[in-house]
């Protein structure tokens, strides 16, 4: 092999390395970024269920508690029965 095969081996292998650098900082990127979004819907779900709690609690009606969650009377009357049975850590 001579100089210029062996620089030619040599740049590919480097390109290779970057590429494969650069495709895992991309997928960490795009992980952290779906982990956070998942993250925050999840909260924003505890959140919901405990407002819908204790609301109930309070004796407010389903169609009011819809209208201030933004969910449909069906959904709200579901997670109503849900949280009675299983009721949310309150902090």
């Amino acid at each position: 092999m001579g100089i210029e095969e062996a620089i030619i081996q040599e740049l590919k292998a480097q390109a290779m390395r970057e590429g494969r650098n650069t495709g895992i900082q991309k997928g960490l990127k795009e992980g952290l970024e779906k982990g956070l979004e998942k993250g925050l819907e999840k909260g924003k779900w505890q959140k919901t269920r405990l407002f819908v709690f204790r609301a109930d609690r309070k004796g407010m009606s389903v169609a009011d508690i819809a209208e201030l969650v933004d969910l449909p009377e069906e959904e709200v009357e579901a997670l109503i029965q849900e949280v009675r049975l299983n009721p949310p850590e309150e902090h």
